[in-house]
């Protein structure tokens, strides 16, 4: 190998010494500086000084030097010999090239400084926060729901860390989110998985921690970070939310997060909803409503006067509030029937419309003359025809054919190449369902008035996840545009499940006939804020929204009471009762097809009910 030249190792040790910023180039002018000065002021000494007598000291000529080589102006007044002149004309010279280099990387420095600023680098000093990790349609959301809840409290804030810029960050929030209230928002920016970068968090002085990714590897990649860093720490109250997609995954993350972490799959609780979204429309709105931080929510109260009564004997008695449950040795339990009572300890899970203190009043009448006797007809065979494909669809067919009268059809009509049939569940795993397949071009007007004339009695539009949000939602909203014109032409009202992406498509939808919406991203937000606020509303949700526990339904207010006079909610909760079920609402129907849901009515007075509206309540699965 050639051996390096003088000016080649002279160049690599600038190359180097550039490299390690602005201190170190500081550093490298000052001591040129301090040479040039220096030695500028010993050769005045050596050459007399100004006048040539020797008369002015080495300090004297060092600190006069110093002043022309920062300041040009001194020279134009000075006087002496002209070689004393000569010499203090370099020193200038070469103050004019280091200071004009200096305020340059001074200047460069300061720009470097501030645009790491910028990006969201510095360490956060918060204490009680929420971090949420990753930046996504959903996070909008979340932000919105916590800022419902901070309403009554001073200083709240949420640290969100992304790998995004964290100007980009602060305006998209800026722009999506109308009202902030109490809420402060401080964008990061880093890798959810780097150590290095979460510990710009505080994670050490944190409440909870969402970590809201749509890679479900890089999320347990994630939590497994923040767990090291939580015991790290030694944060034993701070807790993990987390989502994963694929069911698969649910169980590693439960490993990585171990006690501190709630993780949640919403497969399930998306395709139950669907399926009864397509059902009983209004669906989504209800638990929207129950997920939201705004209007109705879930609340657990200590109520000393309800010891000895059972759940429904206290619905006789609360004027402003429905009780769905009761936590027990800190496990809830929903709907536990009417032989067991409330003991001293106990805690009520309510339905309010705020957390003010409960009181029982005296027991409601009951107008039991009212309540219907005889059983309802039983349910017809269906025709449901689900427009699109995803992971979704194996779920929501179980689903369907559990709710289902038997002899009942599902048509999934999909693109071609797109339906995975080894995926679904064959007809010979069906009770109630027989499953059809068509390979077709859905966005096609002939192509649906074919699927339109088998007369289905509910559609379901699935999201197609292969495409980005924005064009499955434009998709989906195609869809949704011909199928309300062909229901125009035929004189059908159909009710018209949609899976939507977004909020934002969703308000688009809404300008068409639509009959309930199930937007994702927006459950899976309001879930995860709840959680984040209050982790004991994980198990409370959780027995809701899953099979096996207690669930939210709709059920024709003709199996409770006659519709040929008017009757109060406590009639209609007594009445729900005999089939150990807890009324917590009902929906309305108009004659125009749309409808009104009221969820724990804030009157309970007298109301005419139709045969076609429903009951809202939670129900044994």
């Amino acid at each position: 190998m050639k051996k390096a030249t003088l000016s080649q190792r002279l160049r690599y040790w600038f190359d180097n010494i550039m490299s390690k910023g602005t201190v170190s180039l500081l550093l490298i002018l000052g001591v040129i500086t301090a040479i040039v000065v220096i030695t500028g002021g010993l050769i005045s000494v050596a050459l007399g000084g100004p006048d040539g007598t020797g008369a002015e000291s080495t300090g004297s000529s060092i600190w006069f030097t110093l002043m022309h080589a920062i300041n040009t102006g001194v020279l134009a007044k000075e006087e002496g010999t002209v070689a004393y002149l000569f010499v203090m004309t370099i020193v200038t010279l070469v103050g004019i090239f280091i200071t004009s280099f200096l305020i340059g990387t001074i200047s460069n420095g300061i720009k470097d400084k501030v645009t790491e600023l910028q990006r969201g680098k510095s360490r956060v000093i918060e204490e009680g926060h929420i971090v949420i990790i990753g930046f996504d349609e959903n996070v909008t959301s979340i932000i919105e729901e916590l800022a419902l809840a901070s309403e009554n409290r001073k200083d709240a804030v949420v640290v969100i860390m992304a790998d995004h810029d964290k100007t980009d960050m602060e305006d998209t929030i800026r722009d999506r989110v109308s009202n902030l209230g109490n809420l402060r928002i401080v964008c990061r920016t880093g890798r959810p998985d780097a150590i290095k970068d979460l510990k710009v968090c505080s994670l050490d002085t944190c409440k909870s921690i969402l970590v809201n990714l749509e890679d479900d590897f890089m999320t347990v990649k994630t939590i497994l970070a923040c767990e090291t860093l939580l015991d790290e720490y030694g944060n034993h109250d701070a807790y993990i939310t987390a989502t994963v997609r694929d069911r698969d995954v649910l169980q590693p993350a439960k490993i990585a997060g171990g006690d501190r972490a709630e993780i949640l799959n919403f497969q399930k609780t998306i395709s139950r909803l669907m399926v009864q979204a397509g059902r009983h429309p209004g669906m989504s709105e209800i638990l929207s409503e129950l997920l939201s931080f705004k209007g109705n929510e879930i609340y657990v109260e200590e109520i000393p006067d309800a010891v000895g009564y059972s759940l429904h004997e206290m619905n006789l008695r609360l004027p402003h509030s429905t009780a769905i449950g009761l936590v027990r040795n800190n496990e809830p339990i929903l709907n536990p029937g009417k032989d067991i009572r409330f003991q001293e300890g106990d805690r009520l899970i309510l339905i309010a419309h705020d957390d003010s203190v409960t009181a029982l009043q005296d027991k409601a009448s009951v107008k039991e003359e009212a309540f219907q006797r005889e059983p309802n007809p039983d349910e017809e065979a269906s025709t449901i025809l689900v427009l699109g494909y995803s992971d979704l669809l194996k779920q929501i067919i179980l689903e369907e054919d559990a709710y289902v009268a038997p002899n009942s059809t599902l048509i999934i009509a999909a693109e071609p190449g797109k339906i995975d049939t080894n995926f679904l569940p064959d007809n010979t795993q069906l009770k109630n369902l027989t499953i059809e397949t068509q390979e077709c071009k859905i966005y096609s007007r002939t192509i649906l008035e074919r699927l339109m004339a088998k007369k289905p009695t509910s559609i379901i539009l699935i999201a197609d996840t292969e495409l980005s949000s924005e064009e499955a939602d434009a998709r989906t909203l195609m869809l949704q545009l011909q199928l309300t014109d062909i229901e125009k032409e035929v004189g059908l009202s159909i009710p018209l499940t949609i899976e939507m992406n977004s909020t934002r498509n969703q308000k688009l939808s809404q300008l068409m006939r639509a009959t309930d919406f199930v937007v994702s991203s927006r459950i899976t937000a309001k879930m995860m804020a709840q959680i984040a606020e209050e982790r004991h509303k994980k198990d409370i949700l959780n027995d809701l929204l899953s099979e096996g526990g207690s669930n939210i339904s709709m059920k024709p207010i003709t199996r409770y009471v006659l519709t040929n006079e008017p009757v109060d909610f406590y009639t209609l909760g007594a009445s729900a009762a005999r089939y150990d079920e807890i009324a917590i609402g009902y929906k309305k129907m108009a004659e125009d097809g749309s409808f009104t849901i009221e969820v724990n009515p804030r009157s309970k007075a007298p109301l005419q009910f139709s045969e076609n509206d429903d009951l809202i309540v939670v129900a044994k699965d």
